[in-house]
C-alpha cells in the first residue's frame, strides 16, 4: 500500500484522541505514516492495533519522537522474529515507559534493534523477563546486561537463549552486579565456611534456580540435606554478607535443634505459619543460649513496629520481633499473647512440641478475629528466616486447602533428586565443582587432558567501555615429552652460534648503573661528605677521609618471560623450507634460553592457545624456578600446535609471575605469527583491543611488553596493541634466531 506523501489530518476519522491531543500537526502526519506502513506490510491486523493500543499509553508520556520510533522496531521484529513477538514489544513498550525516561526509552528501541538482529531467539526470553530486568537496571546497566550475554554466548543461540532467559548462573550474576546489589556469589567461600563453624555441618549448599520469575525463591529454604540460597536478597544493599550471615545461622539452628519435622495432619496454612514462626523463635533461643552474639546479628533485622492494620503479615512480622526483643512492646493483644505463652514455656524450649502447642491456639485465635491470610502471597519475615519448608513433612500428600507456595513445592521436587545422606561426600564434592565452575578461580579439575584451571582474569569490552571481570580461564596443560637430547642436538647442529650468542649477550650491560658515595677514591667529590668533614674541623674533631664518589658499573638486573604463540597457525611450513612456525619459533627461543641461562638471567617459558574464554591454554615449559635442563628441553621440543589465540588473557597470565620477580628491568617477550582471535568471539576488534589493554595494564606494573611477528603482520594493528616501537616483523624466519638475539641486545640495553 503507497504511503501519501501528506496526510489529511482532519479527514482521518479513525485518529485517536490521544495522539490528537498529545501531538502536533506534523507530528500526527508522521504517526499516522508509521500506523499506514504498518497496517500496509502484511504482519496481520493485530500488528498495527497493537502499536496503536501502545501509541494511546506512550503518546502523553514520551512524546511523538519516541513513540513514531516504535513502528520502526515493532516492523523490523515481524520481520526477523514474527509478527507476534512484534505484538509483544508493543506491550513491553509500555513497561519499559512506566520506568525509562523518553532518552532512556529511545535507547531501549535501538537495544531491542540489537537483539532483534544479533540475537533474534532470544527476543521471546528477554521478553519475557524485561519487567524484572527493567525493575531492577537502569537502562544503561540493562544494555551491559544484554552485551555481557551477546559475549558470553557469541554464536550459541542456545547459550543466548538460556543467558536471556535468566537461566544460567552468569546471566543472574551479571544482573546482581548491574543491579549494583552484591549477591551470595561475592560471598560464597566464606558463607560456607561460615555455616560450618556455626553448625558443625557441611550441608550441600547451592543457589535456588533461577528463571523462575515470580515463583523465584525469595527466602532461604532447606529441606532434606540441601540449602538453597537466592541470588540475591534485594533491598539489603551494604547489609548482603550480614543477613546471608543472618540467614544460614538460622538454618545452622533448626539443624542443631529441629531434629523432626512436623506432620502436616489438619493444620491450615494459617495454623502452620504461626507454628512455624513459634519453632523459629524456639530454635533461635536455643542457639543463642550458645552463641551470645547471634542474638544480635539476628535481632538487628528486626525492624517490625507497632500499629498499622491487623493483616496477618503484619501480626507475624511484629510476633517475631517481640519473641527474639525484650524491648519491643507491642499493644496487641494478640502479640502480647503469643509472647506470654512462648515465655511461659521457657523450661521447655527444649521440646519441639511447644511450637505446634502454641502456634496451633494463635493460628486459631487469627481465624476467630477473621485475619485474611493468603498463602500464596505470604514471604516469611524478617529476610533472614528461611522459607519454613524444611520443618513440615511434605512426603505425605497435603490437604488441598494448604495450597503450599508453588515455589516450596517446586523446590521439594528439586531436592527429591538430590543424593542419600549416604552420598554426602559426593555430594560435597560436586557442590564444590559447581562452585568453582562459577567462581572461576580456584582449579576446578586434576584431569590432565582437560587442563588444570589456574587463574581467570578480566576481559576488556570496548563496547561497554569497562573489563569484565573474571571473564577468562586459563588452564595449565602438562608439557608434552618430546626429544630428551632436545639440548644436545641443539649444541652439535648450532654449536658455533650458541657460543657466539652467549659471548655477546654476557657482553651486554644491563641495568641501572650504581653511585657509590663516601669512597676513599673517586671521580668527583662528594659534598654531603665534604660538609660533614668540615663541620668536623671546625669542632676539633679528625674527618672522615672518605670524602669522593665514583660510578658503579650496572649489574645484571633484567627478568624475561618468552611468550610462545602456538596457535593451528604455527602448523604452516615455512616458505622454502621443510619445517613448520612452530620448529622456528622453538629453535630460536632455545638459542636466546641457552644464553640467557649461560649469564643467569632469570626467565621463564610459556606457550599459548586458546580453545575460547573458559580454556585458554598454557604449557608451563620453563618456570622462573625451574632449571634448563633434559625436562625442559623435552617439554619445549614436544610443543604442538592447535587451537586459537587469545592473546590478552596469555599476556595477563605471563605478566602475573613475571611481576613476582624482583628485578629492575622486567620484559615480556611475545614471539606469534599470527592475530588474536577466538572461536566464540567473532567480533575482529573485540580481541584485539583487550590486547591492547592488557599491554598497557602491564606497562603500569612496570613490564615491558614487545612482539616478534613472524610472517606478513598488519602493522596498523600491531601497533595499536604494542605501540609503534613495540613490535618487530621478521619476514625471512629463518632469519630469527639472530635476529631475536640482536633484539635481545637492543631491548635490554
Amino acid at each position: 500500500m503507497p504511503v501519501p506523501d501528506s496526510m489529511n489530518v482532519e479527514a482521518t476519522p479513525d485518529l485517536p484522541g490521544a495522539i490528537r491531543s498529545a501531538f502536533s500537526a506534523p507530528e500526527i502526519a508522521d504517526w499516522l505514516r508509521a500506523r499506514e506502513r504498518l497496517r500496509g506490510a502484511g504482519y496481520g491486523r493485530t500488528v498495527p492495533r497493537a502499536y496503536e493500543r501502545s501509541s494511546l499509553a506512550l503518546a502523553p508520556k514520551l512524546g511523538a519522537g519516541p513513540t513514531i520510533a516504535l513502528a520502526k522496531l515493532v516492523s523490523h521484529v515481524a520481520i526477523r522474529v514474527s509478527p507476534r513477538a512484534a505484538e509483544r514489544v508493543c506491550t513491553a513498550a509500555d513497561t519499559v515507559a512506566q520506568r525509562y525516561e523518553p532518552e532512556e526509552f529511545t535507547a531501549w528501541l535501538a537495544l531491542m534493534t540489537r537483539i532483534t538482529t544479533q540475537a533474534p531467539e532470544s527476543v521471546y526470553p528477554f521478553l519475557d523477563n524485561l519487567e524484572r530486568l527493567v525493575g531492577r537496571l537502569s537502562e544503561q546497566a540493562l544494555e551491559d546486561w544484554v552485551a555481557t550475554g551477546l559475549r558470553l554466548a557469541g554464536r550459541d543461540a542456545d547459550k543466548r537463549s538460556a543467558y536471556f532467559s535468566l537461566q544460567t548462573a552468569e546471566a543472574q550474576r551479571a544482573l546482581e552486579h548491574e543491579s549494583g546489589e552484591q549477591s551470595f556469589y561475592d560471598h560464597e567461600r566464606r558463607l560456607r565456611a561460615y555455616l560450618t563453624a556455626i553448625s558443625g555441618a557441611t550441608p550441600p549448599l547451592r543457589v535456588a534456580p533461577t528463571g523462575m520469575g515470580e515463583k523465584a525463591a525469595r527466602r532461604v529454604s532447606f529441606a532434606g540435606n540441601v540449602i538453597l540460597v537466592p541470588p540475591s536478597l534485594p533491598g539489603y544493599r551494604g547489609e548482603t554478607e550480614p543477613l546471608f550471615r543472618a540467614a544460614l545461622a538460622h538454618i545452622g539452628a533448626h539443624i542443631n535443634f529441629t531434629k523432626t519435622r512436623f506432620e502436616i495432619g489438619q493444620l491450615k496454612p494459617l495454623q502452620m505459619a504461626v507454628v512455624s514462626l513459634i519453632e523459629d523463635a524456639r530454635v533461635e533461643e536455643l542457639a543463642a543460649q550458645e552463641m551470645p552474639g547471634l542474638r544480635r546479628l539476628w535481632q538487628g533485622f528486626h525492624v517490625a513496629q507497632p500499629g498499622g492494620l491487623p493483616t496477618a503479615p503484619s501480626l507475624f512480622a511484629r510476633l517475631a520481633r517481640a519473641l527474639i526483643d525484650p524491648d519491643f512492646d507491642d499493644p496487641d493483644g494478640w502479640v502480647q499473647k503469643g509472647r506470654r505463652m512462648f515465655m511461659e514455656a521457657r523450661e521447655r524450649w527444649a521440646d519441639p512440641a511447644i511450637s505446634r502447642e502454641i502456634g496451633n491456639l494463635l493460628g486459631n485465635d487469627l481465624g476467630q478475629l477473621r485475619v485474611q491470610f493468603n498463602a500464596k502471597d505470604y514471604v516469611v519475615q524478617p529476610a533472614y528466616r528461611d522459607d519454613n519448608l524444611g520443618l513440615w513433612a511434605l512426603d505425605e500428600p497435603p490437604p488441598e486447602e494448604a495450597q503450599t507456595l508453588e515455589v516450596q513445592v517446586d523446590t521439594v521436587q528439586l531436592r527429591r533428586s538430590e543424593p542419600t545422606p549416604g552420598a554426602v561426600k559426593q555430594s560435597q564434592q560436586q557442590e564444590q565443582t559447581e562452585s568453582d565452575r562459577v567462581e572461576k578461580v580456584a582449579p576446578v579439575t586434576e584431569d590432565a587432558e582437560e587442563g588444570r584451571a589456574v587463574a581467570s582474569y578480566p576481559e576488556y569490552d570496548y563496547e561497554i567501555g569497562r573489563e569484565r571481570a573474571n571473564w577468562t580461564v586459563v588452564k595449565e596443560y602438562p608439557a608434552t615429552p618430546g626429544n630428551r637430547r632436545f639440548w644436545q642436538e641443539l649444541q652439535d647442529a648450532q654449536g658455533p652460534l650458541l657460543s657466539r650468542i652467549t659471548g655477546l649477550v654476557r657482553s651486554a650491560q644491563i641495568g641501572r648503573a650504581r653511585r657509590e658515595k663516601r669512597q676513599a677514591e673517586g671521580e668527583v667529590l662528594d659534598l654531603d661528605a665534604c660538609i660533614e668533614a668540615a663541620t668536623a674541623l671546625r669542632a676539633g674533631e679528625f674527618p672522615d677521609h672518605r670524602l669522593y664518589e665514583r660510578q658503579a658499573p650496572p649489574t645484571r638486573d633484567l627478568a624475561v618471560s618468552l611468550l610462545l604463540d602456538i596457535s593451528q597457525s604455527t602448523a604452516d611450513l615455512v616458505p622454502g623450507t621443510q619445517h613448520r612456525i612452530l620448529d622456528m619459533e622453538r629453535d630460536a627461543t632455545a638459542v636466546l634460553a641457552h644464553a640467557m641461562n649461560e649469564i643467569g638471567d632469570p626467565f621463564a617459558i610459556n606457550a599459548f592457545c586458546s580453545a575460547g574464554r573458559e580454556d585458554v591454554r598454557v604449557v608451563a615449559v620453563k618456570r622462573f624456578s625451574d632449571a634448563l635442563d633434559e625436562e625442559t628441553g623435552s617439554a619445549l621440543s614436544g610443543l604442538k600446535p592447535g587451537y586459537s589465540t587469545r592473546l590478552g588473557a596469555a599476556l595477563r597470565h605471563a605478566g602475573k609471575d613475571l611481576a613476582q620477580v624482583p628485578r629492575h628491568r622486567r620484559l615480556l617477550l611475545l614471539i606469534t605469527d599470527g592475530e588474536p582471535s577466538d572461536i566464540d568471539s567473532p567480533d575482529p576488534d573485540y580481541l584485539v583491543r583487550d590486547a591492547q589493554r592488557a599491554v598497557r595494564s602491564l606497562s603500569a606494573l612496570g613490564i615491558d611488553v614487545f612482539c616478534v611477528g613472524l610472517g606478513p603482520r598488519n602493522k596498523e594493528q600491531e601497533a595499536a596493541i604494542f605501540g609503534r616501537n613495540g613490535f618487530i616483523q621478521i619476514d625471512e624466519l629463518s632469519t630469527l634466531p639472530d635476529k631475536l638475539l640482536s633484539l635481545y641486545l637492543r631491548l635490554t640495553r
